[in-house]
C-alpha cells in the first residue's frame, strides 16, 4: 500500500488526446496516427520538454519523447546488427565505419577525442539517454517509492536500472573496448553502397577502384564476446528485461496525451508497439545466439 502522501506528478501541459479515431478510422488511422505523433515526439525529443528549467521536475515528457528518439534509434541499430552479422565480416565492420566516418560532426570538428569527439548522433543519443534516465529517476524517487515493491510501480525503476547497467556493460565490450582489433575494406563514397543495396550489401563495395579504409572489426570484437556462453546468457537476461521495460512502458505512454494518439486507437497503437518490440528483442537476441552458433569467418586483421 502506498504511504499516506505520495507526491503528485505533474501533468503533461498538453491538451488531452482527441476522443474517437481522429476521423481516420480503423489500422490505417492507427498507424497514421502513430507515425504523426512519433515524428512530433522525435523533432521534440530533448530541448523542448520543460523539464530542465533551474531544476529537475518529474513532468513526464521527458521520458515520453526522450523513449520515443531512443525506441527509434534502437530499430535502426538492431536492424543494422542483424543485417551485418548475417552478412558476415564486411557489413558488420562497414555497418560501423558507417558511424566512425560520422565522427567530425561531433565536437565542432575541434575535439577528435573523449566524449566530445563522439559524432553528433552519438552526442545527441546520449543527451536523450541521460534525459531520459534523469527524469525517470525524479519520477521514482518522487512516486514510485512510496510503493511497496509488490504493488508493481517498481516495475519500470528495476528494469530500467538493469537495461542502464547492461547498456554500460555493452559500450564498454563494443564502443569503447580496449581490444578492438582493425582490419580493411572499401567504404562506400556516399555512405551507402547503392548498387549493391538489392543483393543485401549496404555498407561495402567491392569495386577495387575505390582505396581501402582502415576500420574497427567489430564482427571480431562480437564474436570473441558472443562464443563465450556467460556473456551471452547475461545479454539474453538483459534483453528479456529490456523486452519487459518497452511492453510496460508502451502501454504507459500510448494515452498519454503528450502523445495525442485519438482514444478510439489506443488500443491497436499498444499492439504495434507490442509486436515491433517484440521484433526489436528477437533481432536482438538473434544477434546473440546466431554469433555463438555460427563457424568463425576468419578476418585479416592490420596493425
Amino acid at each position: 500500500a502506498a504511504v499516506s502522501a505520495v507526491a503528485a506528478a505533474p501533468a503533461d501541459d498538453e491538451d488531452p488526446a482527441p476522443s474517437g479515431n481522429g476521423g481516420i478510422s480503423g489500422p490505417i488511422g492507427a498507424l497514421v496516427f502513430l507515425g504523426i505523433n512519433i515524428v512530433k515526439m522525435l523533432l521534440r525529443t530533448v530541448f523542448l520538454t520543460g523539464n530542465f528549467k533551474f531544476n529537475l521536475d518529474n513532468n513526464r515528457k521527458g521520458t515520453i519523447r526522450s523513449a520515443c528518439f531512443l525506441l527509434t534509434f534502437t530499430i535502426v541499430h538492431v536492424a543494422g546488427n542483424f543485417v551485418g552479422m548475417i552478412k558476415g565480416p564486411l557489413e558488420a565492420n562497414g555497418e560501423g565505419y558507417f558511424f566512425d566516418r560520422l565522427a567530425w560532426t561531433g565536437g565542432f570538428g575541434i575535439w577528435k577525442e573523449g566524449p566530445l569527439g563522439m559524432s553528433v548522433v552519438e552526442l545527441y543519443l546520449a543527451a536523450a539517454l541521460f534525459l531520459h534516465v534523469s527524469v525517470a529517476l525524479k519520477r521514482s524517487w518522487d512516486i514510485s517509492l512510496n510503493y511497496t515493491v509488490g504493488t508493481g510501480r517498481w516495475n519500470m525503476l528495476l528494469s530500467g536500472l538493469t537495461i542502464l547497467f547492461f547498456l554500460t556493460i555493452h559500450l564498454a565490450d563494443i564502443r569503447f573496448s580496449t581490444k578492438m582489433t582493425y582490419t580493411m575494406l572499401r567504404p562506400p563514397t556516399y555512405f551507402v553502397a547503392f548498387p549493391g543495396v538489392l543483393e543485401g550489401r549496404v555498407f561495402y563495395e567491392t569495386d577495387e577502384s575505390i582505396p581501402l579504409a582502415r576500420v574497427r572489426d567489430i564482427y571480431s570484437r562480437e564474436v570473441a564476446l558472443f562464443k563465450d556462453v556467460g556473456t551471452s546468457m547475461l545479454y539474453t537476461v538483459c534483453i528479456v528485461v529490456f523486452w519487459a521495460h518497452m511492453l510496460i512502458g508502451w502501454k504507459k505512454l500510448v494515452p498519454a496525451d503528450a502523445m495525442q494518439i485519438p482514444k478510439d486507437h489506443v488500443r491497436i497503437v499498444t499492439w504495434l508497439g507490442w509486436v515491433a518490440s517484440t521484433a526489436i528483442v528477437s533481432m536482438y537476441l538473434s544477434v546473440v545466439w546466431f554469433t555463438y552458433f555460427s563457424p568463425i569467418q576468419q578476418v585479416e586483421h592490420v596493425a
